[in-house]
């Protein structure tokens, strides 16, 4: 995959909402979202909802922006941020994206995960013709987060297994390229 030095992460926009690269003043919101998801229950990928790990986890972000290819964004609804999506390369031969989405639970049931997912691997296909391969891996007890998924034609694929005690196994879920949809 060929990129330039001068990458941005997109800003994209749906019929209700607008997909953006973080800034340093979403650290409220960015809290705020992040208190509802504990990393014991949904995974490491923020280590913590503190001040300290969220300024962390927000720095980070900001600073690989000129560096593909990977992207966590803001979801913004009614101009509030809400929650992100993130993508990643995971392959590189053949190239293959992992996808992840995190909104505030208050926002559940309104289809705006299956907005902002949907509006990402648009763009992610559309943009990288040589991707034909997207994942995305969630809770085997998250069934809103399976539903989102398989409505979205991503097929399982396989358990990733973990030592954690009373903890459920992670499922793998992949989508090809000629099972997009959108």
């Amino acid at each position: 995959m060929e990129h330039s030095s001068q990458w941005l992460p997109p800003t994209l926009r749906t019929e209700r909402l607008v997909i953006r690269p973080f800034t340093a003043t979403d650290i409220g919101a960015f809290r705020t979202y992040a208190e509802g998801q504990p990393a014991t229950e949904y995974g490491s990928w923020l280590g913590g909802a503190s001040p300290t790990d969220a300024a962390r986890y927000l720095v980070d972000t900001i600073a690989r922006y000129g560096r593909p290819p990977r992207a966590d964004l803001g979801v913004v609804f009614e101009g509030q941020l809400i929650g992100g999506v993130a993508f990643r390369q995971v392959w590189l031969s053949p190239p293959t994206f992992e996808l992840g989405w995190v909104l505030h639970p208050a926002m559940a049931g309104r289809g705006l995960a299956h907005e902002a997912i949907a509006a990402l691997l648009g763009w992610l296909f559309e943009t990288h013709p040589d991707v034909h391969r997207i994942e995305a891996r969630v809770r085997g007890s998250d069934a809103s987060g399976i539903r989102l998924l398989e409505k979205l034609h991503f097929v399982r694929e396989g358990v990733i297994r973990h030592e954690r005690s009373g903890a459920d196994g992670a499922l793998l879920y992949g989508l090809l390229r000629s099972e997009w949809t959108g």
